[in-house]
């Protein structure tokens, strides 16, 4: 499913082609339905393949998981910390929000994980990870939710743009720009599609991208305009990028989620507060 095709899969796992497709057909015929079709010369799974593929991660993670625990204390390695985050934190603010903590914290050791907020509760509950930040709370006994930050989304313009001269940007004043837009099943579409319909304004979406970050180079690039939380592109000059409030208002809160039946370790309390006081400067005024 990761390759597209039997013959580089078999050079990932470093078995020949034919060994790969009598798996396939041996794992094929041991389910009882077809795993792959063929297109273009490509392997595509079969919606009933992705099923299978979802369980097989879970076991696999879970067996990783195992893996760098025993490592650890097999090396006295006591500090090792799961944290699954959305992508807008994860991409490019989690790094350089934590690295000051993990410098001074040599022993500890840090897996980052990049998933949707629905994937991060699943996490959670099979104690797959130690730490989750969601922008959904998620009610469930197995969950602890803490909301730690409101933040309003921000206007995210080219630094030549015209409407970078205004103090706030209002949602009709984007209604013939070319918008740059997070893919359908993000959480945040809806709050910000809401925004512009509140005002009777329709989105001119150009281009789809998966991940804020990338939204926000197509801005810093005077590809279009986007609308995104605050702590995106923080490192970007202010010659490439402007942001500006929105009007109307449009807020989001991160939650943090751990497990109700597992206490977290002193190390991970310590990394959650760290994460907590890198986030206060986009706290909602």
């Amino acid at each position: 499913m990761e390759t597209g095709s039997a013959t580089h899969a078999g050079e990932r796992l470093g078995i020949s082609q034919p060994a790969v497709s009598k798996l396939l057909k041996s794992f094929a015929e041991s389910c009882g339905f077809a795993l792959f079709s063929r297109s273009n010369g490509r392997l595509v799974p079969t919606r009933e393949a992705r099923l299978v593929a979802a369980e097989v991660e879970l076991l696999i993670s879970g067996t990783e998981r195992v893996e760098r625990v025993a490592a650890a204390v097999r090396n006295r390695e006591w500090g090792q910390i799961t944290i699954a985050a959305m992508p807008a934190l994860a991409t490019r603010f989690l790094p350089q929000a934590l690295s000051p903590f993990l410098k001074a914290q040599p022993d500890l050791h840090l897996t980052l994980q990049s998933r949707a907020s629905p994937r991060i509760a699943e996490l959670i509950i099979g104690q797959q990870v130690d730490v989750g930040l969601s922008v959904l709370p998620f009610d469930h006994p197995d969950i602890d939710a803490e909301a730690i930050l409101r933040f309003d989304f921000m206007c995210f313009l080219p630094a030549d743009h015209p409407l970078a001269s205004k103090e706030a940007i209002g949602v009709e004043d984007l209604r013939n720009e070319a918008f740059i837009s997070l893919e359908r099943d993000d959480c945040s579409l809806m709050t910000i599609d809401r925004a512009f319909q509140i005002r009777g304004v329709q989105k001119r979406n150009r281009i789809e991208v998966p991940m804020s970050e990338t939204a926000c180079s197509f801005v810093a690039n005077g590809v279009g305009v986007s609308i995104l939380p605050p702590f995106i592109g923080v490192d970007y000059a202010q010659n490439r990028i402007v942001r500006r409030p929105l009007i109307p208002k449009t807020s989001m809160d991160i939650w943090v989620l751990t497990s109700s039946r597992r206490p977290l370790s002193l190390a991970a309390q310590q990394l959650v507060d760290f994460i907590r006081t890198a986030l206060r400067p986009f706290c909602q005024q």
